[in-house]
């Protein structure tokens, strides 16, 4: 700690011994960040009973040929080789046709729904006391061929359902190998799973894989609750457990939805993870096997089949059955930390009181006032809003730079690490340019206490009502304060060494975190990544005064702004806009055969080539109404109209009850059906034999039969005719060419969120 009288610290050693400080922490946050990456491949020739992600890695090739969603030739051929694959290992699949409803749905809107063909099979155990199931899904999106998103999570299952029979060692547990349908289209396959068969009954524990990207660190990023059995088993069974709960507690703020969603309903414990690193890739024509990155496929297979063992091995009765929730997060070297929950707010007060006894003890020797104090922590406060106010603004101001940016699905360039820098540039400078301008006039320690104070306090926030949260702030404050106390008592020789080592659990923490939530997406830096780099930085403070210059100290915050923009200038030059680095466009066509209408729907902020369609855009209207999107005239194309017939039409005790069967007739893998007009109440609706529970306006169908669907709606009998509105859609983006007006995007553009949607409305 620096006293009143001695603000600026003179002498090259001081300087020197600042630097190797600082450049100690930041190399802790580097180690730390490099722990958790995948680097290890096992080759095609590794023992049977282990792991390959060669092995797995021939599966996804054939898996992701091209894109398969639901209701293509290709999803069915997709469906017969893994079916086969898995007979060959032995087994005896089968495959569960039922119709599946989307587990999420608003009340008055179309609820989401489909025929789904889910792939089972078994290896029993041998005194079973529950199922452990490996799952992951076999659809993709229309885009792209899925080689990330499922495939790498199916691999992952037929490379594990391999090595287990490979090693002809029973488990005590019944092993599940589910391969979903419809993921995609609304965790259909899933929800048809848990509500029909009968394997979704009693203890079931669930390894679900996913992908938002195509590289990076396997994260187990929540589990159902109570998690203690699941998290202990993980931290101890996985050979690179990678978890932190800060993850577990924002997928309860976020509309994330993997299988999870609907397998958690079903009384089944989760443990879903995924990876997300080079995230542009995701639902994208370049999701393909060229872009699989084995080692994360190695640690995705390695994670699951030690899981399976461990889990298949253990009295699942006892397991399942606790109560009670951990806080758990990752140190070097490849160690999962994990404490209960209900410790979370204690610890924090702790915290919150090691870093009020610093301030009084500091009071008490002089070092600094009560009232600059008070202060200091007030302005606190300003870098911290700063930052989340820049971080807020960061993408947009970066799409106004550079509008091709736009077209990035999960906001996030070809090549982020340039921005994300800066990104970590930017949190540095406004900490650095707030401690510039005030430093003189508070004082430099009160100004060190005052961060210190609002991380202790957020600390306590959030163990109070984020408990899996409040390690980011816990430790490093605990650390800090820790650090300051004995830097008081011991002689001067020995402060700068007991600061540098208070200040590690912030380099272990904050700075990592800081880095690993990058890939979420530049919208949301102002969320995470910066807020927790201005407290690192803020922590720091004591070892940045040593290393301040007597003169001319605003050159340091100039420095860091000038690196700030640097590297935004540097990540934006660099990021590639070319046909191997595609950008998505938004592009889909509606046709109105009642009124001979036609339209194109562009994004409400189309890139250069959209704009061709959204010459003379308005918001949509009439059957398109509902869009978020700008609406154009277009050609109407010779596509004929879905039809509908009705099979029966009675009345009883004031209801109208109508039973339809609905067809496309160009074969569209879509067809849904909507009541028109604001006064009609759907109050009840079965299509396929699946009751609706909610309070819909229609529902959307895929993958029909060819012979149609049908429904059943009741609404109240009046006079009155109803207006049934029967839209057929195709998301196919090849299709597109088929339209009359359409030209081609140029080759740095692929089509998404593509469809092609014929209606008409039938008065009844």
């Amino acid at each position: 700690m620096t006293s009143p009288e001695n603000r600026h610290p003179t002498g090259r050693r001081t300087r020197v011994t600042g630097l190797i400080a600082l450049c100690v922490h930041v190399l802790i946050g580097i180690a730390a960040i490099w722990d958790i990456t995948p680097t290890a491949v096992s080759p095609a020739d590794a023992p049977d009973r282990t792991f390959s992600a060669q092995r797995a890695f021939t599966q996804v090739e054939r898996i992701a040929v091209a894109p398969h969603p639901v209701g293509t030739a290709e999803h069915a051929r997709v469906r017969d080789y893994l079916v086969g694959e898995l007979r060959q290992l032995g087994l005896k699949p089968e495959v569960q046709e039922a119709v599946g409803v989307a587990p999420r749905s608003e009340p008055g809107e179309p609820v989401t729904a489909g025929r789904v063909f889910n792939i089972v099979t078994v290896i029993p155990g041998t005194a079973a006391t529950g199922r452990v199931f490996v799952t992951a899904h076999y659809d993709s999106v229309p885009e792209g061929p899925g080689a990330n998103d499922d495939g790498a999570g199916t691999a992952s299952a037929i490379e594990t359902a391999r090595a287990l029979v490979a090693d002809g060692t029973r488990l005590r547990n019944d092993v599940v190998f589910l391969i979903t349908d419809a993921e995609e289209t609304g965790l259909l396959g899933s929800e048809a799973f848990v509500k029909e068969h009968p394997l979704a009954q009693g203890r079931n524990v669930v390894l679900n894989n996913e992908a938002r990207g195509s590289k990076g660190p396997v994260l187990m990023f929540r589990s159902t609750e109570p998690n203690a059995g699941l998290i202990s088993t993980f931290g101890s069974a996985a050979p690179m457990p990678v978890a932190d709960s800060v993850y577990a507690e924002l997928m309860k703020l976020l509309n994330n939805d993997t299988d999870f969603t609907a397998f958690k309903p079903g009384g089944m414990a989760v443990l879903d993870s995924a990876y997300a690193n080079a995230g542009t890739l995701y639902h994208s024509v370049l999701d393909d096997p060229a872009h699989v990155d084995l080692a994360a496929l190695q640690q995705m297979g390695d994670n699951t089949l030690a899981l399976v063992r461990a889990f298949g091995d253990a009295d699942l009765a006892q397991l399942t059955t606790r109560n009670d929730n951990l806080v758990y997060f990752n140190l070097p070297p490849g160690l999962l930390i994990r404490y209960p929950a209900w410790a979370a707010t204690g610890l924090a007060a702790l915290a919150l009181l090691a870093a009020l006894a610093l301030i009084l003890l500091a009071r008490r020797r002089g070092v600094v006032t009560l009232r600059r104090t008070l202060l200091g922590t007030a302005l606190a406060l300003i870098p911290i809003t700063a930052g989340v106010g820049a971080g807020v603004y960061f993408w947009d101001l970066l799409k106004t730079i550079r509008p091709a940016l736009n077209g990035t699905a999960t906001t996030t360039p070809y090549r982020p690490e340039l921005l994300w820098l800066a990104v970590l540039t930017l949190a540095t400078t406004i900490l650095i340019t707030w401690y510039a301008l005030l430093r003189r006039r508070i004082g430099t320690t009160e100004l060190a206490l005052g961060i210190l104070t609002w991380t202790a306090l957020i600390a306590l926030a959030l163990g109070i009502v984020s408990p899996g949260a409040a390690h980011l702030a816990t430790w490093p404050t605990l650390g800090a304060a820790l650090g300051g106390l004995t830097a008081l008592h011991c002689p001067p020789r020995w402060r700068t060494l007991a600061l540098t080592t208070g200040l590690i659990p912030a380099a272990l923490i904050l700075l990592p975190t800081a880095w690993n939530t990058l890939p979420t997406g530049l919208q949301y830096v102002g969320y995470a990544p910066i807020p927790l780099m201005i407290l690192f930085t803020g922590l720091l403070l004591p070892l940045i005064e040593m290393t301040w210059p007597r003169r001319r100290s605003l050159l340091i915050p100039l420095t860091a702004l000038a690196m700030s923009i640097a590297l935004v200038a540097a990540g934006l030059l660099a990021e590639p806009f070319d046909k191997d680095h595609p950008r998505r466009t938004s592009l889909a066509y509606g046709l109105d055969t009642d009124t001979g209408q036609a339209v194109w729907l562009t994004s409400k902020n189309p890139d250069q080539w959209a704009r061709r369609y959204s010459s003379t855009s308005h918001p949509p209207t009439g059957p398109w109404a509902d869009e978020p999107k700008l609406s154009s005239p277009a050609k109407a194309a010779p596509l004929p109209p879905p039809s509908l017939q009705v099979l029966t039409d009675t009345t009883s005790n004031g209801e109208r009850t109508l039973r339809v069967r609905i067809r496309s007739e160009r074969g569209a893998n879509t067809i849904a059906l909507r009541v028109d007009g604001d006064t009609t109440t759907v109050r009840a609706l079965t299509v396929e034999g699946r009751t609706i529970t909610t309070d819909p306006a229609g529902f959307a169908f895929h993958a029909p039969d060819p012979a149609g669907v049908e429904a059943t709606l009741t609404v109240a009998a009046t006079n009155d005719k109803i207006r049934l509105r029967v839209t057929d859609i195709n998301p196919s983006p090849s299709e597109m060419s088929t339209l009359p007006g359409f030209i081609p995007p140029p080759d740095w553009l692929f089509l998404g969120d593509t469809k092609i949607s014929v209606t008409k409305a039938y008065p009844l």
